[in-house]
């Protein structure tokens, strides 16, 4: 059972543990808001072997960036130590670039189950119809629901606060039962395109089969002449032995006996049912096509051997032809013919020893010709469909890396993010993407929306020079919003490119304004946070502070909380604002009395210094130390006792 707090606005994708080189824990961090954040509080437990905690640091990162919907690093200072085994993290406080604020409520944390599957064909089948990003089917729980990515997320939304599906769409389309038939439907096709190699395959084998015999027709043809030169001379013995059913048979008999079943077969073809000849027709089926398998040293002879067996019926002549398909299966993979392959081995039992192998290699082989002819789509199915095949994965990359780069040559900006998306860690992705989205601001740029110029700018992050013209782009929107009279949209914008130009001032001068508008509406809270960092010199700014935090410790004291309020009074000059507000002190002893705090904390002493001793005049002679049994102690010299 795990446990999350759903407000939470950002939330932690990976940590890196500390080494010598980086004696720091690195960790990625994703913005599920819509808002620019600028500064996150952690708190990082550092866990031994057994899981127990050897250490708790708190740390605040500042100066982020945190665009949204995207990824973020944070790196918390931190020393390797024997004994560190893992990291865990949690987020305390969130600050967003509007100098709004999160923090984190433990009354807020619920529960949730995990729907991580492990690694297994049903993930594999998974990942086939959701995506790389998926890790286990969506499930409906207590106050929320898990996403197919593995994101809980409260009943009240409809769109997945991380990837952003829908979630009628995500239960429709992605649970064990929609998958299984999408998988399902995947195989039908697939069956039904070996079923069609396989009956081309066998009309093939019919094709050679009747050429086959229409060359042994015209061999027996000289045969016959022979033999009738032969039976001229031998025309009474010859007479006896026609009119004779029971020679015939015995003849026939001896050439089975003596290895000769084509011979066999042709005497007993002439007798019919006489004798059990009948019988003995099938024994001569079996032999000439048992001879012809384990004679035949090509693909073509062990197909032809493969239809004589097949037409037999007797369980030895199954088993025979399966393992006669399996030779020439390999044969022809050699030979590195994959689609004859397949075509062989599709003859074959679903679970007949050594199909499965061999029948991957071959998949490989045919999904590498498609990637070659350009049919990225239908070979990464076909990657992907082989699982942890050795290359599978990587192969199953290059069928959207390809296609990105062609699509990045034609300047679809577009196709090549959607592709690239998925394998945004494969070579040069994550350049690629960004120089994508640098073009596209500039197209956008060009068509007079800079809004979304500057938007895609932000996405490209450090490409080029990407930073400044995002920043620019944003100034000038700030200035255009700060004109009009917008003073929220111009201070959030101007918070979003700190140092640059005079964004600072004109971000102060915008949250100043905003403060004296909260202080008229009573929103004290509000009020502090906006005054936070602007000095008490700056206009009024210490009056509305003070105002600000009396009204708020008002309240405090009136929901009985009064530690804040304590604190709050605590930080005001109380004694410069009690003719402004006579009963502040009286509040401020209140709310310490009640919350347990000393209104007036003495300060700490601080040690004496030991007393110099005054260096003796030069050239005076030291007086003499009269005899005593215990030593005379040193003067010059500073005990532990006596240091500050």
């Amino acid at each position: 059972m795990n446990y999350i707090d759903l407000t939470c606005p950002a939330e932690i994708f990976r940590t890196a543990m500390p080494t010598e080189e980086i004696p720091a824990a690195t960790l990625t961090l994703f913005n599920l808001s819509d808002r620019v954040i600028t500064s996150v509080e952690i708190l990082l437990h550092l866990l031994d072997e057994d899981g127990g905690e050897t250490e708790r640091l708190a740390y605040r990162g500042r100066a982020l960036n945190g665009r949204p919907h995207s990824t973020f690093l944070l790196t918390v200072p931190c020393a390797p130590a024997e004994g560190l085994k893992s990291i865990t993290a949690s987020i305390e406080k969130v600050w967003y670039a509007d100098n709004e604020t999160w923090r984190r409520d433990p009354a807020a944390a619920v529960e949730y189950i995990p729907n991580n599957l492990p690694v297994s064909p049903a993930l594999t089948n998974l990942k086939y119809a959701a995506g790389e990003t998926a890790v286990g089917y969506p499930s409906q729980q207590d106050g929320l629901w898990v996403c197919v990515c593995g994101r809980p997320n409260t009943n009240e939304t409809e769109f997945c606060v991380r990837c952003g599906r829908e979630r009628k769409m995500i239960f429709t389309r992605f649970s064990p039962e929609a998958v299984e038939a999408q998988i399902s439907m995947k195989e039908r096709q697939l069956d039904l395109n070996s079923r069609s190699m396989r009956e081309d395959t066998i009309r093939l084998q019919r094709i050679r089969e009747e050429e086959y015999q229409q060359k042994k027709g015209r061999r027996g043809s000289r045969i016959r002449t022979v033999i009738a030169l032969a039976a001229a001379v031998g025309l009474t013995a010859g007479a006896f032995f026609g009119a004779s059913p029971w020679l015939r048979l015995c003849a026939g008999r001896r050439a089975l006996d003596e290895g000769n079943p084509a011979e066999a077969k042709a005497i007993f073809s002439i007798l019919g049912s006489y004798g059990g000849a009948d019988e003995l027709i099938s024994e001569c089926d079996w032999r000439i096509a048992l001879k012809a398998a384990e004679e035949g040293t090509t693909a073509e002879a062990l197909a032809e051997a493969s239809v004589m067996l097949r037409a037999i019926v007797r369980p030895e002549a199954v088993d025979k032809a399966n393992e006669t398909d399996l030779i020439r299966a390999r044969m022809l993979m050699e030979q590195g013919n994959w689609k004859e392959t397949l075509d062989a081995l599709a003859l074959l039992p679903e679970d007949y020893e050594g199909r499965a192998e061999l029948e991957q290699k071959a998949n490989m082989a045919r999904a590498t010709a498609l990637k070659e002819a350009g049919e990225y789509d239908e070979a990464r199915t076909i990657f992907l469909s082989l699982g942890s095949y050795p290359g599978a994965r990587d192969e199953a990359a290059v069928c959207l890396y390809e296609p990105a780069k062609e699509m990045m040559a034609r300047k679809d900006w577009d196709g090549v993010i959607e592709k690239l998306s998925v394998i945004p860690d494969y070579l040069d992705s994550r350049e690629m993407t960004l120089e994508c989205h640098y073009h596209k601001a500039e197209e956008l740029l060009e068509a007079g929306d800079t809004e979304g110029a500057s938007r895609e700018f932000l996405l490209a992050g450090d490409w080029s020079d990407a930073p400044m013209r995002c920043k620019s782009l944003i100034y000038a929107q700030a200035e255009e919003k700060y004109a009009a009279g917008d003073i929220r949209s111009a201070q959030s914008l101007y918070a979003s490119i700190p140092d640059y130009l005079d964004s600072n001032t004109k971000d102060q001068e915008c949250r100043y304004t905003l403060a004296e508008e909260a202080v008229g509406v009573r929103e004290f809270t509000r009020t502090l946070e906006l005054l936070n960092g602007i000095p008490d010199d700056y206009k009024k700014t210490a009056a509305l502070r003070a105002e600000a935090s009396y009204e708020k410790a008002k309240n405090a004291i009136y929901q009985e909380d009064w530690t804040t309020a304590a604190e709050l009074l605590g930080s005001l000059d109380r004694e410069g604002l009690r003719r402004q507000y006579r009963d502040i002190e009286q509040m401020y002893l209140q709310a310490c009395e009640r919350a347990g705090i000393d209104p007036y904390p003495t300060p700490a002493e601080q040690p004496e210094a030991p007393a110099e001793t005054p260096a003796p005049a030069e050239n005076s002679p030291e007086p003499e130390a009269a005899p005593t049994e215990t030593p005379v102690p040193d003067p010059f010299l500073v005990t532990e006792d006596e240091q500050p």
